[in-house]
Formats: structure tokens, C-alpha cells, sequence
């Protein structure tokens, strides 16, 4: 796999992101079967959990901005040193939850399947 560093755009910031071309698809766990017309929406989220502490779980953990989904293209990848914000999570059509995060101190968002978070994500509904 070919690693290199690249600008990704998340919204209307330019952010810095360790980049896997190409994507490598994330297993989320058996849940519910959807249509696949469900397979990556977006889910609304907010900045409601005050929690400013948080961490990936391993290393080479995947941001996706476009929705709480493994279908879902992913933008980047956060490493277990990366201190996080978790703004809130959601729980998917999979019943799967998964926490919005922003990179503390940089203006790199998206979002990650709580199983990837230490502290298994936010506590605070979108």
C-alpha cells in the first residue's frame, strides 16, 4: 500500500491527512440489512459534547465526512496520537454508533465508527 501526504478538502478547509490510495474498505459489524440506497447518507451533528479529550483506538483510523457509514468514502486517516473533540454521535441504519470528531487544534472533521474511539465515542446524541 502507498502512503503519501495530501490536502483533502473537509467543507471549505484544506486540512493535512495521511491519505491510502487506493481507499481501503472498513468492515462495520453485521447489523441490520438496508437497501442500498442507505449504504452512505449524511447524518445532521452539532458540536454538543464538551468532552475535548478523545483518542483513536489504533492507528490508521478512517475519517469519513460524507456519512456514519462503511460505504462511505473515506476522506483520511487519524492516527492513536491524535487528540479529538467529539461533537456527538449517531447511530446508522446498521445500528451501528458513530461519533462526528474534530482533530483538536485543526480544522480536520469527519466521521468514525466508535469502535475506532477509545471511550467507545461520545456520550452525547446528534
Amino acid at each position: 500500500m502507498e502512503s503519501s501526504r495530501i490536502f483533502a478538502a473537509l467543507g471549505t478547509v484544506a486540512a493535512v491527512l495521511t491519505w491510502v490510495n487506493p481507499p481501503v474498505a472498513v468492515a462495520e459489524p453485521a447489523g441490520k440489512e438496508v437497501p442500498a440506497a442507505a449504504a452512505c447518507r449524511q447524518h445532521a451533528h452539532s458540536a454538543k459534547d464538551p468532552f475535548n479529550n478523545g483518542y483513536p483506538s489504533k492507528g490508521s483510523v478512517p475519517v469519513r465526512s460524507a456519512g456514519p457509514y462503511a460505504d462511505c468514502r473515506i476522506d483520511g486517516y487519524i492516527d492513536d496520537s491524535t487528540r479529538l473533540h467529539y461533537h456527538c454521535y449517531t447511530t446508522n441504519d446498521h445500528g451501528n454508533t458513530w461519533t462526528w470528531v474534530r482533530v483538536v487544534g485543526e480544522n480536520i472533521a469527519g466521521w468514525v465508527w466508535d469502535n475506532n474511539l477509545k471511550g467507545n465515542g461520545s456520550a452525547v446524541r446528534c
